[in-house]
């Protein structure tokens, strides 16, 4: 099937030098004579079969019009004026076969250029999977190769795989042929891929993503290993979204060079991203591992870029490795929803080992756990930066390391960022320099914690749990939350007489314990953090009532993740 095009930046050198030629061209002696001229970026594209929007860069050296011979293609506006713009038109979904229109552009009776357009088919196609599968993917019993998959199956389908190691065989679109490295998973269609499935599976066969590991890999056959695992190119469509379900994705090695495969208008650097890419998309990331992936420059695990929207449930980001910025997952003018999921050891010598927010960055996380992640520079665990925003609501955030003077073992918040920590519990993080919790540095960082547990972490000698770089920073929000050896009241006044002491007071798994426990009969109840959750915009989920492991918050006072 081909692949879906929006053509808003796609202008051919050829094209740019022919808008040269026409813009020189036709004049006569008679200067009210012309001979007419029209270029198009493009005179064929294929399209979703979903509604949406599309255009193609022309220029004109006379007023044209434009219509189309079918029902399902509109255009929008069906005139314009010389000069160099855009001819803009809309498809209607379909749920039909393939189907083929074409647009005629005439700048008089006797000079027209056309457009096909090509949709591809509405109607659905699952398709089926197996390691070095031959048929036609129109079952188990004939099932094909992931790779051939990805190019036949149309929007709104499902692809089914079976457990085993699966390595792509196609370059991404805009690749180079002759670069290993370009080799990808290229998903450009709002599909769902379902791992999980034996690997002799057949009719009526059920998933279990535990027991059959799905691995898409990104080592070749001859030793090499691909720039990005899988690479989400599906241009955003409002209501549509990419599925990723039961899979691992593992083996990634984003190169050294600071090119880009441009798809869509979209480029996607080969030096970002070693296990899974997103770009100007919608996908839902659920049941799947990305591990073991690596980058020769930044973020080894997950990049997300150009105003995506990616969710993420039970998922594990674990033990990839940059030789630079970015360990885990990297979010770039992006928002990312996380629910019950782990980023856990992964390393750079950079900054933000775990979790990268930077810029413009909006990151929700509930009942989730930041561990064991190690950096060399600011934030070891959740690095915010630049405009970026956090909201975390029952996580655990434990056992980072930065060895750098740099500051920031489990949180970091840098040049106008905000954070909300709410029922969260923040502990035994090191940092070599100041706020081995939470460290805030460079214009104004926001931070608000509520109902939270920050304390046992290791920090410079004369810093804190939670630290500040600027002298004239304005003082956090604290509410019902444990810093350090100190206890805060609801109305955010030091509590006297309490003493919170973390070697006795939180048991092997977290969990406030203990006689004289401030954290046991201080912090906020079910409703308190429901009427708190009304406070935001958007509204917080109902998880904020409940704790890490889901039991119901109602009857405590216990602050931190865990209530029992």
């Amino acid at each position: 099937m081909k692949r879906d095009i929006k053509l808003n930046n796609f202008i051919m050198p050829i094209f740019l030098g022919m808008l040269v030629l026409i813009s020189l061209s036709g004049c006569k002696k008679d200067t009210n004579s012309f001979d007419p001229n029209l270029a198009l970026a493009t005179e064929s594209l294929s399209v979703s079969n979903q509604a949406n929007n599309y255009s193609v860069d022309m220029v004109s050296n006379l007023p044209w019009t434009a219509e189309s011979d079918v029902d399902w293609i509109t255009v929008n506006p069906s005139s314009g004026e010389k000069g160099k713009g855009k001819m803009t038109f809309s498809v209607s979904k379909s749920e039909e076969d393939e189907r083929i229109g074409t647009i005629t552009i005439s700048t008089s009776a006797d000079y027209k250029k056309q457009i096909t357009v090509t949709q591809e088919s509405g109607l659905s196609a699952d398709m089926y999977v197996k390691v070095n599968g031959t048929g036609s993917g129109m079952s188990w019993e004939d099932a094909t190769t992931l790779s051939n998959a990805l190019k036949l199956v149309p929007s709104g389908s499902t692809i089914y795989i079976a457990a085993g190691t699966h390595v792509p065989t196609e370059i991404i679109t805009g690749g180079d042929s002759s670069v290993d490295g370009d080799i990808t998973f290229e998903i450009n269609k709002y599909i769902t891929l379902k791992g999980g499935y034996p690997a002799n599976a057949t009719e009526g066969a059920e998933a279990d993503p535990v027991n059959n590991k799905t691995l898409l890999s990104g080592k070749l056959p001859n030793g090499s290993e691909t720039y990005h695992v899988v690479t989400v190119t599906a241009p955003r469509i409002e209501g549509q979204k990419v599925v990723i379900d039961g899979v691992t994705i593992s083996h990634g090695n984003a190169g050294t060079p600071t090119t880009s495969a441009n798809v869509n208008g979209t480029n996607f650097r080969r030096d970002y991203g070693g296990g899974l890419v997103i770009g100007n998309a919608i996908v839902d990331i659920l049941n799947t591992e990305i591990s073991n992936n690596k980058s020769a420059k930044f973020v080894a695990g997950v990049r997300i870029f150009g105003e995506s929207i990616v969710t993420m449930r039970n998922s594990k980001v674990h033990r990839n490795i940059s030789v630079s910025n970015g360990g885990g997952l990297w979010a770039d003018n992006s928002t990312v929803y996380i629910y019950d999921s782990e980023f856990t050891e992964n390393e750079t010598p950079g900054t933000a080992a775990g979790i990268h927010g930077y810029p413009d960055a909006n990151i929700y996380m509930y009942n989730s756990t930041v561990a064991n992640n190690k950096g060399n520079s600011y934030g070891a665990g959740l690095y915010i930066r630049q405009n970026s925003n956090a909201v975390l609501v029952n996580c655990l955030i434990y056992g980072n390391i930065t060895t750098s003077a740099n500051g920031g073992g489990g949180i970091m918040m840098y040049s106008n960022t905000k954070l909300d920590l709410i029922s969260s519990t923040v502990v035994d993080n090191e940092a070599r320099g100041p706020g081995g919790g939470i460290y805030r540095r460079a214009d104004v960082n926001e931070l608000s914690i509520y109902n939270s547990i920050i304390s046992g972490n290791a920090q410079a000698s004369g810093s804190s749990d939670v630290a500040v770089f600027e002298a004239n920073a304005q003082a956090p929000l604290v509410r019902s939350t444990v810093i350090g050896s100190k206890a805060y009241s609801q109305s955010g006044a030091e509590i006297a007489g309490a003493n919170f002491n973390v070697s006795s007071m939180l048991n092997a798994s977290y969990l406030p314990v203990g006689a004289d426990n401030p954290a046991l009969d201080n912090g906020m109840s079910g409703s308190e953090l429901n009427s708190l959750a009304n406070t935001f915009n958007p509204v917080l989920e109902a998880f904020i009532s409940s704790d890490y492991n889901g039991r119901s918050r109602s009857g405590f006072t216990i602050m931190g993740a865990l209530v029992q």
